[in-house]
C-alpha cells in the first residue's frame, strides 16, 4: 500500500510532479487517466509559477516535457500496472512492515528513473535562468516553508485527535471505512512518535533548500549540461537515501514507522475492507495499462 508522505506539489517534488501517474494514485481512480494526459500543463504551470518563465524557456519546457511523457508513457505506465497488482498480491495475504518498505523503495526506484530521465532537461532550463528568477524561486520556496510552518503549529495546536483524523481520512481513502478499534490503532502509533510530524518538515525544508543550492551553484559555476545534470541526479538520489548518516537514520526510523502502521492496518482489516483496497489497487493498474497503450489525448 503506497504512503501518502512526502510533499507532491512543490517545486522540490519536480520528479513528482513528472510522475504524474503515480501521484494520481492517491488522487483518486476516476482522475488518473485525466490527469496524466494533462501533466504537460501541469508541469508547465507549476515551473512558471516559482521561475516565471519567459517565451524561450517555456518553449524548451513544452518541447521536453513532450519527449519525457512520450517516453515515460511507452516506457514506464506498464510497470506501474505491473507494480500494482503485485502490490494487490501482497495484500490479499499477510502484509508484513518488510513488505511496505519494499513497496516504497520501489516507488522510489521508479521516481528516481524519472529523475535520471529528466536531469538533461532541467540543467537546461536551470542554465538558462536568470539570476532574478534563482531569486524569485528562492523567495516562493521560503513562503512556501513559513506557510507550512504555519499551518503544522495550527495543526498541532489542535493537538493529536486532528492527526489521528488526518489519518483516518487518509486510511478511509483505501479502506472505504475504518472500525473504532482500527482508529484507536491510529492513535496509538501517533502517540508512539510524536515528532513525527515536525521531522517530516524538517526534512521537506531540507530538500528544497539542498534544490535552491543545486540550482545556485549551476548559476554560479555555468558547468556543462552534462556536468549539470549530474548534480541534479545527484540530488534526486539524496531524497531517497540522504547523505547525513543522521539524516538517513532518522528516514529510516520514519518510514520504519509508516511501514510498521501501514501493515497493522492492512492486517487487521476485514474481508470487506481488504476488497475495497484491492479494487483500488486493480483500478489504478487497469488505468495505467489503458494509458500505456493509448495514444496521448492531446499533443
Amino acid at each position: 500500500m503506497p504512503s501518502r508522505a512526502g510533499d507532491r506539489n512543490t517545486a522540490v517534488s519536480i520528479r513528482r510532479v513528472l510522475a504524474v501517474a503515480m501521484v494520481a494514485v492517491v488522487a483518486g481512480c476516476s482522475s488518473v487517466r485525466f490527469g496524466y494526459d494533462n501533466a504537460d500543463t501541469l508541469l508547465f504551470y507549476k515551473l512558471d509559477n516559482y521561475v516565471d518563465l519567459n517565451s524561450a524557456q517555456a518553449q524548451l519546457v513544452r518541447d521536453r516535457v513532450r519527449v519525457l511523457l512520450a517516453w515515460h508513457r511507452s516506457t514506464q505506465l506498464p510497470g506501474y500496472a505491473e507494480f500494482l497488482e503485485a502490490a494487490g498480491r501482497r495484500v490479499d495475504g499477510r502484509v508484513a512492515a518488510a513488505d511496505v518498505l519494499a513497496l516504497n523503495l520501489e516507488i522510489n526506484r521508479r521516481l528516481l528513473a524519472i529523475g535520471d530521465r529528466a536531469a538533461s532537461d532541467l540543467a537546461a532550463l536551470a542554465l538558462m535562468l536568470e539570476p532574478w528568477q534563482v531569486d524569485q524561486l528562492a523567495r516562493k520556496l521560503a513562503e512556501d516553508d513559513a506557510r507550512a510552518r504555519h499551518e503544522a503549529s495550527a495543526s498541532g495546536r489542535r493537538g493529536m485527535e486532528q492527526r489521528v483524523k488526518r489519518s483516518v481520512a487518509r486510511a478511509e481513502e483505501w479502506f472505504g471505512s475504518v472500525t473504532p478499534k482500527q482508529r484507536d490503532f491510529i492513535r496509538e502509533a501517533l502517540a508512539e512518535r510524536p515528532d513525527r510530524e515536525d521531522m517530516w518538515l524538517h526534512e521537506r525544508e531540507q530538500r528544497r533548500s539542498d534544490l535552491l543550492r543545486v540550482v545556485q551553484r549551476i548559476q554560479a559555476e555555468r558547468p556543462s549540461v552534462d556536468a549539470a545534470a549530474q548534480w541534479i541526479r545527484d540530488y534526486f538520489a539524496t531524497l531517497a537515501e540522504p547523505l547525513d548518516a543522521e539524516r538517513r537514520a532518522r528516514m529510516n526510523e520514519y518510514r520504519r514507522d509508516n511501514a510498521e502502521m501501514i501493515a497493522g492496518l492492512v492486517n487487521a482489516a476485514s474481508n470487506e475492507q481488504k476488497s475495497a483496497l484491492l479494487r483500488k489497487l486493480q483500478g489504478y493498474a487497469d488505468d495505467f495499462a489503458a494509458l500505456s497503450s493509448a495514444r496521448p489525448a492531446r499533443s
